[in-house]
């Protein structure tokens, strides 16, 4: 996964509104801030939405993220 291209104790992720659970998906948008695990631990702000489908037994099957800004845009972003 993705703990060892970050850091954890430097990096956050709030939910914002209300995450919308029905018998096809579970959805939420997020606001974050990443630590990428490099010298100075540079971060970056990025906003959006996860979309997790359910399977006919109601278990998740896939998950998506959708970012609300391009990679370049994110990474314009990074701050020390």
């Amino acid at each position: 996964g993705t703990q060892k291209l970050f850091v954890g104790s430097e990096s956050h992720v709030d939910l914002v509104g209300d995450v919308v659970a029905n018998k096809e998906a579970v959805t939420f948008r997020f606001d974050e801030v990443l630590a990428f695990n490099v010298p100075l631990h540079p971060k970056v702000k990025l906003t959006g939405k996860v979309v997790l489908k359910r399977g006919e037994d109601g278990l998740i099957t896939s998950y998506q993220e959708f970012w609300d800004q391009s990679v370049k845009e994110v990474l314009s972003t990074a701050k020390i």
